[in-house]
């Protein structure tokens, strides 16, 4: 796998544990799924995507992921997840980078499942950036934090803020 410091930063945040079961949120095609994978051995990795271009492509790039069963790749937006058709264990980590629908409006409703989805203790990442974990911290366009802070705040979630270069990271966990 080549080496791409921002998923680096992301997973090293994550603290991705072998038996985590984690979401990823508007995964594409990016090497992302590949970091979450990397240290499972019982955990998996559900990948989510609207795009079924972006799933083949990923398909194809993660095939040994998939074939292990490490992985399971699918076309749907966030809001179309049914706790019903998922396994039965709650994710322990969900992982959106870049995916503007946190950034560009309140996401009431997708945020009520993300906290349904997830197990007791368990963490939301928003991670945003395009750039290095050690670039320039304006390469690229991001949320203000705050603005992210607040939408998860009214959703019941509490935050707190990492940041290294050109990356920004929410960290989210629900409210008891």
């Amino acid at each position: 796998m080549p080496s791409d410091s921002r998923f680096e930063w992301i997973a090293e945040l994550m603290r991705i544990r072998p038996d985590d079961r984690i979401l990823e949120i508007g995964a594409g095609s990016s090497p992302s799924v590949a970091y979450l994978a990397a240290g499972l051995t019982s955990g998996w990795v559900l990948a989510i995507d609207r795009s079924a271009t972006a799933i083949t492509r990923s398909a194809k790039k993660h095939a040994a992921l998939v074939d292990s069963g490490k992985v399971e790749l699918r076309v749907a937006e966030v809001e179309e997840l049914l706790p019903e058709e998922l396994p039965d264990d709650p994710f322990t980590k969900i992982l959106a980078v870049n995916v503007n629908l946190f950034w560009t409006r309140r996401a009431a409703t997708e945020l009520a499942l993300i906290r349904n989805l997830l197990a007791p203790g368990g963490r939301l990442y928003l991670a945003y950036g395009y750039g290095a974990a050690d670039g320039d911290p304006s390469e690229s366009p991001k949320p203000a934090a705050a603005e992210l802070d607040a939408n998860l705040a009214a959703a019941g979630f509490t935050t707190r803020v990492e940041s290294s270069g050109d990356l920004l990271c929410v960290i989210a966990t629900p409210d008891e």
